[in-house]
């Protein structure tokens, strides 16, 4: 994991030459963000409302109970970073589902902080995924296209 500062969503600096465990120090200055990029066991699922886009629509009831009970936080636009640990990620893509949901892991994408604090201070706050939510996730991130799932589908996954 790592961090630094943005302005908007605009990385300062080149992230991916960042060594791992480096982090940015102090108050980030008004008009920057700070962002994490998980690394090892670490992914985000970042769910968003954008529109008429509701991400958290095609998240079945038992998998969202299980997101709740891990370390999350509020974005900027009524979404969540919801925090989890996974030892089973090696099959998770960082990339956007097509759901108006992104899955950021394996050192490859960062999400913007809006929590406050340092982001080391909460990972005893993360929980590890169960099968479930590990099986879902690897298969909600394996799918290409941007078709809408049915109930039937969200509650299969």
């Amino acid at each position: 994991m790592k961090s630094f500062i943005s302005r908007g969503k605009k990385p300062i600096c080149k992230w991916g030459t960042l060594p791992d465990n480096i982090f940015f120090e102090g108050s980030v200055p008004d008009g920057y963000s700070l962002c994490i990029v998980p690394s090892g066991e670490y992914i985000v699922l970042d769910v968003d409302r954008h529109g008429d886009e509701n991400g958290f629509d095609h998240i079945p009831d038992d998998i969202l109970l299980e997101l709740e009970k891990t370390f999350n936080y509020s974005t900027k636009n009524n979404g969540v970073h919801y925090w989890l640990k996974s030892k089973n990620n090696v099959n998770m893509v960082n990339k956007n589902s097509g759901f108006s949901m992104d899955l950021r892991c394996h050192w490859k994408g960062y999400v913007v902080w809006y929590h406050k604090g340092d982001v080391r201070d909460y990972l005893d706050e993360i929980n590890y995924t169960s099968d479930r939510l590990n099986a879902w996730l690897e298969e909600l991130f394996k799918r290409a296209g941007k078709k809408k799932l049915n109930k039937k589908q969200k509650n299969e996954h």
